[in-house]
C-alpha cells in the first residue's frame, strides 16, 4: 500500500489479526515480495475474520448477520470512505487497486454463511465444490496480488488439500455446533443416536484423499514462475497438520491442533527457499 493509503488505516490493527486468525497465510505473505506484501496481509487478515464467524457464533443466523455485514461493506463502500474497521478499509483498498473481483468475492462469502446452517454436502462433487471456493478463492486473490495466475487444475488440487486439512481442524467446533462438514456417506448420522463415537476412519479418508491432491498440487506447480509458489505458501503447513491429524493420541471429534509460530514458519521458510510446498 502507498503512504497515503496507509496514514488513514491503522495496519497494526491488521498485522495483528492476520497474525492472530490466518497465521499460515500471516507468514506466507512475509516472504512475498515487498510491493505485494502488505497487501497478502490484508487478505490474510480478511480471510481470517471471515472464517472464525463459524467458531464465534451458536446460531447460524447470528453467523449470516455478521457474513452479511462484510459482503454489505464491500459493496456499498465509497471510493475514499471509511468504515472505522481497519481489516475492512485495508482489504477494500487491496480490491480496488488490484481489480480483484467482487463477485468473487460476494461467493466466497456466501459459501461460509451456507456453511453456518451446517447441512452436508451432497456427495462429494459438492464437497470439491466447496473447498474450490472456501479454499481456492484466496490462493486466487494471491496470485492476483502476485501477478500471476493459477491454472484451474493446479488451483482444484491445492484448494482440495488445503480444504481437507482445515475440515480435519474445524471438525470438534462443527460438531459441537451440529454441522456437519463431510458428505452422509462419508459420515452416517453424525448427529443421531448413533453418532459415531470414533472419527478416526472419517479423519483417515481426508488425510488420504488430502494427500492426494496435495501431490498433485505439487505436480502442477513443476514449471511454474515463482509467484505460484508464493502464493501457495501455505500449503507448507497442510503435511504437518495431516500428521498430527493421525496422531494416535490425537481424538478428531475433541481436540484442537495447534501448531507453534516458529514451526509454521520455519516450514513456510522452507518452503519459500525450497520452491517446494
Amino acid at each position: 500500500m502507498s503512504n497515503s493509503d496507509t496514514r488513514a488505516i491503522d495496519f497494526d490493527a491488521v498485522r495483528l489479526a492476520a497474525r492472530t486468525h490466518a497465521p499460515d497465510r500471516f507468514y506466507a505473505a512475509l516472504f512475498a515480495p515487498r510491493e505485494a506484501r502488505e497487501d497478502l496481509i490484508a487478505l490474510a487478515a480478511f480471510t481470517g475474520e471471515i472464517e472464525r464467524i463459524s467458531r464465534l457464533v451458536s446460531e447460524a443466523a447470528l453467523g449470516e448477520i455478521r457474513v452479511a455485514w462484510w459482503r454489505d461493506a464491500f459493496l456499498s463502500r465509497g471510493e475514499s470512505g471509511q468504515s472505522g474497521n481497519p481489516v475492512l478499509d485495508a482489504f477494500a483498498e487491496v480490491i480496488r487497486r488490484r481489480e480483484l473481483s467482487l463477485g468473487a468475492i460476494e461467493d466466497y462469502l456466501a459459501a461460509h454463511a451456507d456453511a453456518l446452517y451446517g447441512e452436508a454436502p451432497a456427495d462429494d462433487a459438492a464437497l470439491a465444490k466447496s473447498t474450490r471456493i472456501i479454499d481456492g478463492t484466496p490462493f486466487e486473490f494471491a496470485a492476483s496480488i502476485l501477478g500471476v495466475t493459477l491454472d484451474e487444475p493446479l488451483t482444484g488440487a491445492a484448494s482440495q488439500a488445503s480444504g481437507f486439512a482445515r475440515i480435519g481442524l474445524e471438525l470438534p467446533y462443527a460438531l459441537m455446533r451440529h454441522r456437519a462438514l463431510l458428505p452422509l456417506a462419508r459420515s452416517p448420522n453424525p448427529f443421531g443416536p448413533d453418532e459415531p463415537q470414533d472419527w478416526r476412519p472419517q479423519t483417515a479418508w481426508l488425510v488420504s484423499e488430502g494427500r492426494k491432491a496435495l501431490a498433485e498440487a505439487r505436480r502442477q506447480l513443476k514449471g511454474k514462475p515463482k509467484a505460484a509458489t508464493t502464493a501457495l505458501l501455505p500449503l507448507a503447513l497442510v503435511e504437518p497438520y495431516f500428521r498430527a491429524l493421525q496422531n494416535p493420541r490425537h481424538e478428531p471429534a475433541r481436540d484442537i491442533l495447534e501448531i507453534a509460530p516458529i514451526a509454521r514458519l520455519w516450514r513456510i521458510a522452507r518452503a519459500h527457499w525450497s520452491g517446494r510446498v
